[in-house]
C-alpha cells in the first residue's frame, strides 16, 4: 500500500495547468505535487504510469496519497475532489522541466556528458507507445532534468494522467503518432542526430522492452494493491482492461513498429 501523508497548512502554489494541481507540504516535512478529481481515473492513471515506470527502470518522482485538510482546500476548487484521497508526486528541487528555453543547454558538449541515462529518453518515448500517452510530446515534455546528484544528470517523467489515449482504457488503446512522441522533437536529434550506434541502441532498447512488459505483467497484482478502496476500482474488472489491451501480444508488436517508425522517420 502507499503511505498515506497529510497536509500541514495550506498549498504553497497552484498549478497553472489543467486540474490545478497543489503544491503542498505533508506531515513528512516534505513536498509534493498533489493532484485531485471528482473523477478517479486520472489518478488511477498516476499510480499506473509510476508504478509501470518503476518496472522499467526510469526515473520519476516517489509518490504517495495525500488527505488535504479541509481548512486547506482553495477555496476555488470543488470540495468534492477531496473527500478522497489525492495522489501526490514527490517535489523535486533540484530540477528542471525540459522546454524551449532548456534546448540549448544540450548543444553543450560537457552537459552532454553529465547526461547519466541519456538512452532512456528514447526509453520513456517507448514507454509511452506501450502506454499510449499522448501528451508527453515535443510541445509539453513532462520531462525533468534532475540534478540531485552532483555531476550527472538524468532524465525523469512526471505527470502520467493522460495514458491510455487520454484516459479511455475502458474504449481500448490506439498507436500514437509522430505529434504525440518525444521522438518528434529537437530534442532527439540533438541527442541522437548523426549518431552511428542508433541502430544498436533502437535494437537493444527493444529487446529490454519486452522483459520489462513481461516484468509488469508479473507484477500487476501489486500495482492494483497501491489503488485505494476509496477511489471505488474494482480490481479485477480492471486488471482484465489491461491485460487484452496493453499486455496483447499484437499490441506489443504494434508498439515496437510504430517505435521504429517514429525514429526512422524522426531522428536524421
Amino acid at each position: 500500500m502507499l503511505e498515506t501523508l497529510r497536509t500541514l497548512h495550506k498549498p504553497e502554489k497552484i498549478y497553472k495547468t489543467a486540474g490545478n494541481p497543489l503544491l503542498v507540504l505533508c506531515n513528512d516535512y516534505q513536498n509534493y505535487v498533489c493532484k485531485h478529481s471528482a473523477h478517479s481515473s486520472k489518478l488511477i492513471n498516476e499510480i499506473v504510469g509510476s508504478f509501470f515506470a518503476r518496472c522499467w527502470e526510469l526515473r520519476t518522482p516517489e509518490i504517495c496519497l495525500i488527505n488535504v485538510q479541509q481548512d486547506h482546500i482553495p477555496r476555488h476548487l470543488q470540495g468534492i475532489n477531496f473527500k478522497k484521497p489525492c495522489f501526490g508526486s514527490k517535489y523535486i528541487a533540484s530540477s528542471t522541466v525540459i522546454n524551449a528555453s532548456t534546448l540549448p543547454m544540450f548543444d553543450d558538449p560537457v552537459f552532454k556528458r553529465k547526461l547519466a541515462n541519456k538512452e532512456d529518453f528514447l526509453m520513456i518515448a517507448l514507454f509511452d507507445i506501450w502506454l499510449s500517452n499522448e501528451d508527453r510530446n515535443h510541445n509539453n515534455s513532462n520531462l525533468m532534468l534532475d540534478v540531485t546528484n552532483p555531476g550527472k544528470i538524468y532524465f525523469t517523467i512526471f505527470d502520467h494522467d493522460s495514458i491510455f489515449n487520454s484516459n479511455s482504457l475502458h474504449r481500448g488503446v490506439f498507436q500514437i503518432n509522430d505529434f504525440d512522441s518525444l521522438i518528434y522533437s529537437e530534442l532527439a536529434n540533438k541527442l541522437f542526430s548523426k549518431s552511428p550506434a542508433l541502430v544498436n541502441v533502437v535494437d537493444n532498447l527493444v529487446e529490454k522492452f519486452y522483459l520489462c512488459v513481461q516484468f509488469c505483467k508479473e507484477n500487476i497484482d501489486d500495482l492494483l494493491n497501491l489503488i485505494p478502496s476509496e477511489w471505488n476500482i474494482d480490481r479485477d474488472y480492471y486488471k482484465n482492461q489491461l491485460l487484452n489491451s496493453i499486455f496483447k501480444t499484437q499490441w506489443l508488436e504494434d508498439c515496437e513498429n510504430n517505435f521504429r517508425t517514429i525514429i526512422q522517420g524522426n531522428i536524421k
